[in-house]
């Protein structure tokens, strides 16, 4: 390595994902599962990841935005990815419902073959070959019928979720282990044991079409699971708005700024842990995700202070900058 080389900066993976505006759960899938990128580690064991792999990132992510399968992509050189990019096409992905649409679609997992509903995008006979499938699925929803639910499974489904941008999950199983079943609840996953699960797979549909709709129509619901948002204030911005002077003279501003600061620090924290375990791993990924929901909550408190005090956030932000 040149000297140039090791002087350059170097990222650890939840700022990576950050600047690519992406979860840092998709990064590692991109990572291990489709070697988007191969960053060198440092002696403790953490990945580092070079501006050129932010870039690489930010390519990959904006052509996965289009509709392109991340399968298509993910090896492809820079030129290449750069070429995609400049052109005009766009792979078309399958419409977002929105509240009040019939026109809900999901991918069923496991099912068979089945006569396919109208709403269902595609049937996959296995969470494996959802995953390996290059073809560029997008669904609101996925619905599995599997053997045995055990942790490893439910990472998979994660995975699986966050392959075809669904924020609906539903696992129907006839055995499962209790820390597997817990793994999942945490992750927000809808849970039916039930060993007929082929005899009545249009039942399972009608409800889980009917859950996907109740979410859709509920605006208060924040199901954007497996999906992470990305900062509205850096924290340099924060600092500015804390110690603009205050017409409301209290330290609120101050104290949502400390706060949002911390709850992001929380998140990368948590998303650099070591995990012993899938379901360490999960439980790290939940805690980061929960940081994140957070910081955006307080972010739009801290949004309605500033307007309620005439402060110029965008003023403040390209100062800051």
């Amino acid at each position: 390595m040149s000297k140039e080389e090791a002087t350059k900066r170097r990222y650890r993976s939840g700022e990576a994902a950050k600047l690519a505006r992406m979860p840092a759960a998709t990064l590692r899938i991109w990572e291990q599962r489709y070697g988007v990128i191969s960053p060198p580690t440092s002696a403790s064991g953490q990945r580092l990841y070079s501006e050129e792999d932010v870039s690489r990132l930010r390519h990959v992510k904006a052509l996965v935005d289009r509709g392109y399968a991340i399968g298509s992509v993910a090896r492809l050189e820079k030129l290449a990815l750069e070429a995609l990019l400049s052109s005009k096409t766009r792979q078309k992905p399958a419409s977002t419902p929105q509240a009040g649409d019939d026109a809900v679609t999901f991918v069923a997992v496991g099912f068979g073959d089945i006569d396919l509903d109208k709403c269902i995008t595609t049937s996959v006979e296995s969470i494996e070959a959802l995953l390996q499938s290059d073809s560029p699925l997008r669904a609101s929803g996925l619905i599995a019928h599997i053997t045995s639910l055990h942790p490893q499974m439910v990472d998979r489904l994660a995975e699986g979720a966050v392959r075809i941008g669904a924020n609906e999950v539903m696992v129907v199983f006839p055995f499962g282990t209790e820390d597997a079943i817990q793994l999942a609840t945490l992750q927000g996953m809808t849970l039916r044991k039930r060993a007929d699960a082929l005899l009545r797979a249009g039942e399972l549909f009608e409800e889980f079409k009917t859950l996907l709709r109740e979410r859709a129509l509920d605006e208060s619901s924040d199901r954007n699971l497996w999906r992470r948002s990305s900062r509205r204030f850096d924290n340099l911005t924060l600092a500015r708005l804390a110690n603009l002077s205050s017409a409301i003279g209290c330290e609120c501003p101050r104290h949502l700024a400390e706060l949002i600061m911390q709850l992001s620090a929380f998140e990368n924290y948590s998303d650099e842990c070591v995990s012993r375990s899938p379901a360490d791993a999960m439980l790290h990924r939940h805690l980061g995700d929960a940081a994140n929901r957070a910081v955006r909550l307080l972010e739009e408190g801290l949004s309605e202070v500033a307007r309620q005090e005439g402060w110029d956030v965008l003023k403040a932000s390209q100062l800051s900058s």
